[in-house]
C-alpha cells in the first residue's frame, strides 16, 4: 500500500506582495538603499528660488551657497535670505550647474504629498536631501528601458550617461559616425545609416551635426527626437518637410540632453517594468507614480 507524499523545496522562498522586498516589488526612484557605511553621508540643502518646478527624489542636483546682504533691523549688512547650501537641477557634468549628487526621499520629512499628488515634493525654500558623488551611496534612479537589456557582468562594466532634461539614466554613446542618409522632402523624415550599431532607441534626443552631402543637407543638422525605426544601425528623425532635395554622405551624431558625457557611477542592477518612477504633470503640478517603470541602482 502506497502512502501520499508532499514534495517541497526547503530552499525556495517567496516574497509577500507589498513587503517592499526588491525581488517582488522592484525599486522606488529616489531612494537610497540602506547601508551603514553611507547613511551618514546624507546631506541637505534648500531648493533654490530659480527652480521652476518642485524637486523630488532621483534628480541630478548641483549645489551653491548664496551671497548678498539683508539689512533687517538689528543686523545691518547681514547675510541675505536662506543661509547654508542651496540646490537646484544640474544641467551638465561641468560648468556653473555641474552635477554634484542625487536627491533622495530618505528622511525627507519636509516634502509634501497629497492624494492627488502622492509623490513627495519640495518647493523653493524647502529642504531637499541628497547624496554627493563619492559618498558610495546606492541610489535608485529612473532608467531608459533600453538599458534593461544589460544583464549579469555586462551591467557594472557598461558606461552610462545622464539625461539632464528627463532626469534619466541613459546609454553612453559618445560621438557616432554617420555613413550615409536619405531625406524625404514630402514627409520630412531623415533616415541615417550609422557606421556601427547604436545603443539607444525611439524617444531619445539626438544631436546631428557636421553633415556632408549634396543639396539641402545642411538643413538637416540640429537637435531632434529619434522616431520609430531607430534600431540596429539605423536612426530615424523628422527634420521638417519641404527643405529641398538632399542626400547625406557623412556626419556626426551624439545623444542630446547632456548624454554625450560618461557619468562617473557604477550600475549595480536594473529592474525593468516593475519599479516605481516619478511622472510630473506640469499643467496640474501633480507628481504621480508609474508603477511599471524601469529603475537602475547606481553606486555614486
Amino acid at each position: 500500500m502506497s502512502t501520499p507524499n508532499i514534495t517541497i523545496n526547503p530552499a525556495l522562498t517567496t516574497n509577500a506582495l507589498g513587503s517592499f522586498n526588491v525581488s517582488s516589488e522592484g525599486y522606488v526612484q529616489g531612494t537610497m538603499l540602506d547601508d551603514p557605511s553611507a547613511r551618514y553621508a546624507l546631506a541637505g540643502g534648500v531648493l533654490a528660488t530659480t527652480e521652476t518646478i518642485p524637486m523630488w527624489g532621483g534628480v541630478g542636483i548641483y549645489e551653491f551657497v548664496a551671497g548678498g546682504s539683508n539689512n533687517y533691523v538689528g543686523n545691518p549688512g547681514g547675510p541675505a535670505g536662506v543661509q547654508g547650501g542651496q540646490v537646484g537641477r544640474a544641467t551638465a557634468l561641468t560648468g556653473s550647474k555641474a552635477l554634484t549628487g542625487f536627491s533622495v526621499f530618505n528622511q525627507a520629512h519636509a516634502m509634501i504629498n497629497s492624494p492627488q499628488s502622492p509623490v513627495p515634493l519640495a518647493g523653493s525654500g524647502q529642504q531637499v536631501n541628497f547624496f554627493r558623488l563619492g559618498s558610495r551611496a546606492r541610489i535608485a534612479v529612473a532608467c531608459d528601458p533600453i538599458l534593461a537589456s544589460l544583464s549579469g557582468a555586462d551591467i557594472i562594466t557598461t558606461q552610462v550617461s545622464w539625461d539632464f532634461v528627463n532626469q534619466l539614466l541613459v546609454p553612453y554613446v559618445g560621438t557616432l559616425t554617420i555613413s550615409s542618409g536619405t531625406y524625404v522632402s514630402g514627409t520630412g523624415v531623415v533616415t541615417l545609416t550609422m557606421s556601427a550599431p547604436i545603443t539607444f532607441g525611439p524617444g531619445d534626443s539626438i544631436i546631428v551635426s557636421s553633415l556632408t552631402g549634396s543639396g539641402a543637407y545642411a538643413s538637416l543638422n540640429g537637435t531632434f527626437t529619434a522616431l520609430t525605426g531607430t534600431t540596429g544601425s539605423t536612426v530615424v528623425y523628422n527634420a521638417g518637410s519641404g527643405l529641398g532635395a538632399a542626400a547625406i554622405t557623412g556626419g556626426s551624431l551624439t545623444l542630446g540632453s547632456g548624454a554625450s558625457s560618461a557619468l562617473p557611477v557604477d550600475v549595480l542592477d536594473i529592474n525593468s517594468t516593475n519599479s516605481m518612477t516619478v511622472v510630473y504633470n506640469s499643467t496640474t503640478g501633480f507628481a504621480t507614480w508609474n508603477r511599471s517603470g524601469t529603475c537602475a541602482i547606481i553606486l555614486i
